[in-house]
């Protein structure tokens, strides 16, 4: 009885110096008896912890706010069947500008496997207004012009990030590559409202509402150059002569550096181009306009 006694007391001593953690399996599993099924099944969810934290899979999040502001707008504006060519630099557009709000969302799932790659959900929105009310035209200076100018893009997509066995992200290095694919919803109006300054009917209303919906596909690479900077490309398009839109296209080119551990500063610069076209002769209604211009964001990443 004292040999098993002092048998126990060796064993316990030496579980309890390899950790908290095998002592309670000494409790719970080898005190009734010390089976062979035991000490493996001890090994098994050991090396299961291993390969977890070797590979981790836990999702990360990016949100923030971002301004594009054009400092060229080039564009064609049709309604009613009636064409005007526009060619407005930063003066007018800030002259022109309401309002103007923007953001965008990721999630991002790293793969259970070691190579870089994963899976994510993009959401990317924004709104522009801008106005123009104009008095002292036609007949006696009595005539007013009233144009309401408003465009809506929210981006819905999935996306893939390719595998970087080259990259080590974990040290501040490398490049990163996504892919995605999506829907894009998209709302335009082009309002015009002339008073000549004559008794009615002599009152001209032109334009009016769009919404529509068409895919959207995009890439993106991010080289990582150290701990507190980054450049990156993306691109993407849209239309493809769905829902009356030919091709919209953008290109941005962006350097990040981190502010802290979750923030991070980005500017850049944008090209984006829409071509958007519904209807013929008198009732057609179209956009065609190319703007470029510098791009700021604030970013959260947890």
């Amino acid at each position: 009885m004292r040999d098993a006694w002092q048998y126990w007391a060796n064993h316990t001593m030496a579980l309890a110096r390899c950790g908290s953690a095998r002592v309670m399996a000494f409790v719970f599993l080898v005190m009734p008896a010390i089976t062979q099924q035991g000490l493996a099944a001890d090994i098994t969810a050991g090396s299961a912890s291993e390969r977890q934290a070797e590979f981790p899979s836990q999702w990360t999040y990016e949100f923030g706010g971002y301004a594009f502001v054009p400092v060229s707008v080039e564009c064609t504006s049709t309604l009613n069947g009636g064409a005007v060519d526009l060619d407005l630099g930063p003066d007018q557009i800030f002259d022109l500008l309401d309002f103007a709000i923007s953001g965008r969302f990721e999630a991002w799932r790293a793969s259970d496997v070691a190579d870089g790659s994963g899976f994510g959900f993009i959401f990317d929105g924004q709104y522009v207004k801008l106005g123009l009310d104009q008095s002292g035209i036609g007949p006696g200076a009595g005539g007013t012009v009233d144009a309401d100018i408003r465009q809506a893009i929210v981006d819905a997509m999935v996306g893939y990030r390719l595998p970087t066995p080259g990259s080590d992200p974990a040290i501040g290095q490398g490049l990163v590559f996504d892919v995605m694919a999506g829907m894009r919803y998209n709302y335009l109006r082009q309002k015009i409202d002339v008073t000549p300054g004559l008794p009615p009917p002599f009152v001209v209303n032109l334009g009016g509402d769009r919404h529509w919906v068409s895919p959207v596909f995009g890439a993106r690479a991010n080289w990582i150059i150290n701990d507190s900077w980054n450049a990156i490309l993306r691109g993407d398009m849209s239309g493809f002569g769905v829902s009356g839109e030919s091709l919209s296209w953008s290109i941005t080119g962006l350097i990040g550096y981190k502010l802290s551990e979750k923030a991070s500063l980005r500017l850049g610069y944008r090209v984006y181009d829409m071509d958007y076209s519904d209807g013929s002769g008198p009732s057609t209604f179209a956009f065609d306009a190319t703007q470029h211009g510098p791009f700021a964001g604030l970013i959260y990443q947890y």
